[in-house]
């Protein structure tokens, strides 16, 4: 992983559940930037040993911390940053918490099957813009089309507004 300069975010995440929709402030700061090496080396993890080796080696990586300001948070594992016209595109990726209840049942529940929390925001030239999160996926190799999979557990991306540099 590649050292990066300290990047710090605030974002509101628009959740939307049976009791009407709800916004969930969070900050994101990101330390370290994955490499194209580091990604191939864990696609290749996904690819011979499955999602659970490939959950067992995010678990090891530090590339920063996605929090809610009243929580200690996630780590992130995988952290990258890319250009896409002028839009500045931040995708990161890590072990997502499990609720005790969660883990005490594990086997008997199938949200333990999703263990990955995805998020990627899309930036403009000031630092700031919008995305979407996953808070629960399985990670998956496609054989056939020799590509990986993000497959979100319950209704899918909960999107991400009012992204901005958190200074």
């Amino acid at each position: 992983m590649a050292k990066a300069q300290e990047e710090a975010y605030a974002a509101i995440a628009q959740t939307n559940s049976g009791t009407g929709a709800k916004q969930i402030q969070f900050n994101f700061t990101i330390t370290k930037w994955s490499t194209q090496d580091d990604i191939k080396q864990l696609g290749a993890i996904l690819k011979e040993k499955g999602q659970d080796a490939l959950l067992d080696e995010l678990k090891k990586l530090d590339a920063g911390r996605i929090r809610t300001l009243d929580g200690t948070g996630n780590p992130i594992a995988v952290a990258e940053k890319w250009q896409d016209g002028d839009q500045t595109v931040i995708t990161m990726i890590g072990a997502r918490g499990m609720t005790l209840f969660e883990s005490k049942y594990r086997g008997r529940t199938t949200s333990t099957d999703y263990p990955f929390g995805f998020l990627q925001v899309r930036l403009n030239a000031k630092g700031e813009g919008s995305g979407k999160a996953v808070a629960a996926a399985k990670i998956k190799y496609d054989k056939e089309k020799d590509s990986v999979r993000l497959d979100p557990y319950g209704n899918g991306a909960t999107p991400i507004i009012n992204v901005r540099p958190n200074k």
